[in-house]
């Protein structure tokens, strides 16, 4: 089932993939394109399209499996045109249910076993050498995370880059589902986002009576379609729609059809439909070869770092950490941003290090390989990256500062305070109102808003409170797990607790770093959900930040604490019951209590090591741009 035949294929007007694959070296003198319905062991058939190489011998093969059309993404264009000069075949895939794949979709769902069978044909043909890899950002990675783990004769070596979704209960990342919630929360905005346009459990499929080169025909000719979620008039629906409950129903609201997006919201964290979800668990303890790359500010940072945490100990694991958002991490410069921020001079070699790993696995090119450090992080704030042989930096240790107030920390106005040891005993009261949430501002995909953005509207507001440490006299810098240990009563059955990390520039201006929240009713865990007692103090922990920033001197450290941070988290309604169906509940008063007898506190990581600032990443490897 090919698209060629015998004839030549410049007699095909070429499709938008081949004419970028085209411009990329795979010209049609060199290579032949055939596109393929890949049956799977249980007769469905997957979507595929194969770039090889004309000429006769064995070569090794990139795979890219992914839910959405096929296509090359800008910044991985220059490590495909390396890889087509050295003879690479390139497969991409669409996954189980997506574009013209057949079988109903579902997230990750048996996304391993299919790349199982599609790794057992690679090997079979006689084209191929038997040895593969696979690239690829977003959920193009994900796929990646428990096939790596399982592991498969052929798969050499994996490069999974903005990945998280992919994550399971791993130590450290527990109850995330794949980024689906924090802290049990459900991260409606980007979720409802993603599953409206690539969700969709039944989509269009080709006709059953088709086959051969007629099936192929109409596989190459025709695509399914999908809505843009980059249109403003998607946007604008979206927002509409997320605006208003209940949030179960944001999609419908839209006129989607069904997706899995409304099955988790209704189950929760503990729901049993995240047992057939192909995540990596902490049950998976193999590990393929995998550079692992992510952005500071990507929805899946603190999941990427607690994975390379959990498989660093397995040969050829690395983690670089940049200083960007989603799938931005290949895209550096002299004098990049973050959002609104500055970050200085952020290039990295990455094409070099991705096409010589490949390179070394795929080809047995041992010596295109340059031994580096197996942890690379950008310090921003400092314009630097840190190096290091493990995870986290052995230049690193725990810090703790508490929270005080005399008066009120209610807005940036007030006296809510960071210190180094505990005071006497206080509160500081806030609340939750659900139909006027603390507005959304920054983090998560931040979709079509600057990711990192001053903070100070939102501190403004009455029912945030601002904890600073004084102006720093000397430079903190950190690099790792943040945690915020809280003890917390009020007067509703369920609420939800939001803590954000601000560095506080000398002119005032509060950037965020990293949010991560807690429902109160998953205080005991997961799968022990329990309502409040009105009045009862009850400690609680909240995890889920990892990041690497320095604080010069003349900066402040800061954190905000609110019962929402709406639409990117769903609102709670304070109810204790199905939030995804409610539509009004009352408002909540929280009260965070510190001090002698309750030690609210902040914990960090705090970098030990020699910090040079705004230094660009030296060319250590050979032939390799800075």
């Amino acid at each position: 089932m090919t698209a060629a035949d015998d004839r030549p294929e410049e007699s095909w007007p070429p499709t938008a993939l081949e004419s970028v694959v085209r411009s990329l070296g795979a010209d049609t003198i060199r290579y032949r394109v055939d596109y393929i319905m890949l049956p799977m062991r249980d007769g469905a058939r997957l979507a595929t399209v194969v770039f090889r190489p004309r000429a006769e011998g064995r070569c090794p093969t990139l795979l890219v499996r992914s839910p959405y059309a096929t296509g090359i993404p800008d910044q991985s264009k220059p490590v495909h045109t390396a890889q087509f000069k050295k003879n690479y075949v390139l497969m991409m895939q669409n996954e189980r249910g997506s574009e013209w794949s057949e079988g109903d979709f579902g997230i990750l769902t048996n996304t391993t076993a299919d790349a199982q069978d599609t790794l057992d044909w690679i090997c079979a043909q006689e084209w191929s050498n038997g040895k593969v890899g696979l690239l690829g950002c977003s959920s193009t990675a994900e796929n990646q995370l428990k096939l790596a783990a399982i592991g498969h004769p052929a798969l050499r070596a994996c490069v999974p880059m903005s990945s998280g979704a992919g994550v399971g209960d791993i130590p450290g990342a527990e109850g995330s589902n794949g980024c689906f919630f924090r802290g049990g929360v459900p991260m409606i905005k980007s979720w409802a986002l993603w599953y409206g346009p690539f969700g969709v459990r039944q989509r269009p499929k080709l006709p059953a009576d088709a086959e051969g080169d007629e099936l192929a025909r109409i596989f190459r000719q025709y695509s399914v379609t999908v809505p843009d979620f980059r249109s403003p008039e998607y946007t604008e629906a979206l927002d509409k729609a997320a605006l208003q409950a209940p949030s179960g129903s944001i999609l419908r609201r839209m006129g989607s059809p069904l997706t899995g997006y409304e099955t988790f919201m209704a189950d929760g964290p503990a729901s049993p439909a995240w047992k057939v979800v192909d995540l990596i668990n902490a049950s998976h303890t193999g590990a393929t070869p995998s550079i692992n790359i992510n952005g500071w500010m990507d929805v899946g940072a603190h999941e990427t770092v607690k994975l390379f945490e959990f498989q660093q100990e397995h040969p050829d694991q690395y983690l670089i950490m940049a200083p960007t958002e989603h799938c931005r991490m290949l895209v550096t410069g002299p004098e990049a941003r973050l959002g609104q921020r500055p970050m200085g001079d952020t290039r990295f070699p990455y094409d070099e290090i991705i096409i010589s790993w490949f390179d070394r696995f795929l080809c047995d090119e041992a010596d295109a390989w340059q031994p580096m450090p197996k942890v690379h992080v950008f310090l921003m704030g400092a314009g630097t990256w840190l190096a290091g042989e493990s995870w986290p930096l052995p230049e690193t240790e725990t810090r703790t500062l508490f929270l005080a107030s005399d008066t009120s920390a209610n807005t940036l106005w007030g006296d809510g305070a960071l210190v180094p040891a505990a005071r006497g005993a206080g509160i500081d009261e806030f609340i939750a109102d659900p139909h006027n949430p603390v507005q959304s501002l920054g983090g998560d995909l931040a979709n079509h808003d600057p990711i990192c953005v001053d903070q100070r509207v939102i501190e403004c507001r009455a029912d945030v409170l601002v904890y600073s440490t004084p102006v720093l006299a000397e430079p903190t810098a950190i690099v790792g797990d943040v945690s915020a240990e809280l003890y917390v009563s009020a007067d509703v059955e369920d609420a939800d607790v939001f803590v954000k990390l601000v560095d506080v520039y000398p002119d005032g201006t509060a950037y965020n770093l990293a949010d991560s929240c807690l429902r109160l009713r998953y205080r005991d865990g997961f799968e022990k959900p329990a309502k409040l007692v009105p009045g009862e103090i009850h400690r609680v922990r909240i995890v889920g930040i990892t990041t690497a920033n320095y604080f010069p001197a003349g900066h402040r450290i800061r954190i905000e604490i609110a019962g929402s941070n709406f639409p990117l988290a769903d609102r709670n309604w304070h109810t204790g019951d199905r939030n995804d169906l409610a539509t009004d509940g009352p408002i909540a008063h929280l009260t965070v209590h510190h001090g002698q007898g309750h030690e609210s506190a902040l914990h960090f990581r705090a970098y030990t090591g020699k910090i040079t600032v705004n230094t660009p990443m030296s060319d250590t490897r050979s032939g390799s741009r800075p």
